[in-house]
């Protein structure tokens, strides 16, 4: 299920009217993100609201009934007083479906009402499937969101930090990553995006065609680049524009499967990696360690490990200073020291 359940699915799951398969599909959809959880929850909460009232109707109901047969007078009047009941039993009987579609019509149902949040904790990677069948790779310390009108006007996203997407082909409706500086647009593409915080833009394209554009400028303006298939773009602020590089462009995605690849990388990329991939704070004591390029792949090590990989291939020690307890209970993040040899 790509797109966002249709009211007549939905009540047949409240009513418990679906397969135990279509049940688990609706609960699927919701479980992507806590948002939607919550909102199956509400959703939950409001229709059993209703069905109490209902069955609290049906005591009243008996006891109407039994008015009605033990009555011997006026014809008249028994029917009047069932039609009253009637009319009364017959709101109970709707209202849990008035006051679903109610919540659906103010609340989440609304478009553009509510957004879709998901966020890969520091140390951690996470995966997740868009209503429209995209796949998308999140990073450590990654957000991304897109509202409630997702694949109904627009594909839009927007990220914070590093992801990756497969995405699912639509001319009719390209899929567009928005980022604090730029914007990435696709239509059927397979290609990687780095833009946290703090940090400099990069994306790069292992399939399809991407198009490049100023953030918060219409897409409808000139492209500033189009991408190829084994292409890297990467902003450089001392010269305050885009570079376009080619070359082996899957070493910046093997994250996603686990493993991060540096071939010929700065330190500062390195260290910036390492940090984030560890949840930990690296500081340089020496300037001079920025000099360095680094070649090395990391899977399962250790920090520690790590940082004897780089100490094996060049002239610096380190220290590790492990995180110590807060007031709150909870530990501040380790720090690796790292000066030259």
């Amino acid at each position: 299920m790509n797109e966002y359940p249709s009211i007549e699915k939905l009540t047949d799951y409240l009513n418990g009217k679906l397969t135990i398969d279509e049940s688990n599909e609706i609960k699927a959809w919701f479980n992507q993100s806590n948002e939607g959880r919550k909102e199956l929850e509400h959703l939950e909460i409001i229709w059993n609201l209703g069905e109490r009232l209902r069955q609290m109707e049906e005591i009243n109901k008996q006891s109407a009934k039994s008015k009605i047969d033990s009555r011997t007078g006026s014809s008249r009047k028994s029917l009047r007083i069932f039609l009253q009941f009637f009319q009364k039993a017959a709101a109970i009987l709707i209202l849990p479906v008035l006051l679903f579609s109610a919540y659906l019509y103010f609340g989440y149902g609304k478009e553009g009402s509510t957004e879709q949040e998901f966020f890969a904790t520091y140390g951690t990677r996470t995966t997740l499937v868009l209503p429209d069948g995209s796949k998308v790779w999140l990073n450590s310390g990654s957000k991304l969101r897109y509202g409630r009108d997702f694949n109904r006007d627009n594909r839009t996203v927007f990220l914070t930090g590093e992801a990756f997407f497969d995405v699912t082909a639509n001319k009719f409706r390209p899929f567009d990553v928005v980022t604090g500086s730029f914007t990435v647009r696709a239509v059927g593409t397979e290609f990687n995006v780095f833009s946290y915080e703090n940090s400099e833009f990069e994306t790069s394209l292992e399939d399809g065609v991407t198009q490049i554009y100023q953030s918060g400028r219409s897409c409808h303006d000139k492209q500033i680049i189009k991408m190829k298939p084994g292409q890297r773009v990467v902003f450089d602020a001392k010269q305050a524009k885009l570079i376009l590089s080619e070359g082996d462009v899957s070493q910046f995605s093997t994250w996603r499967e686990g493993r991060l690849t540096f071939k010929n990388a700065p330190m500062n990329e390195v260290i910036m990696k390492l940090e984030r991939w560890f949840n930990i704070d690296i500081e340089l004591k020496d300037p001079e360690i920025l000099q360095y390029k680094y070649t090395a792949v990391f899977e399962h090590e250790t920090i520690q490990q790590a940082m004897e990989m780089l100490r094996f291939s060049s002239p610096i020690e380190y220290k590790i200073i492990p995180g110590e307890k807060q007031q709150d209970n909870a530990l501040s993040r380790s720090k690796v020291e790292i000066n030259i040899r």
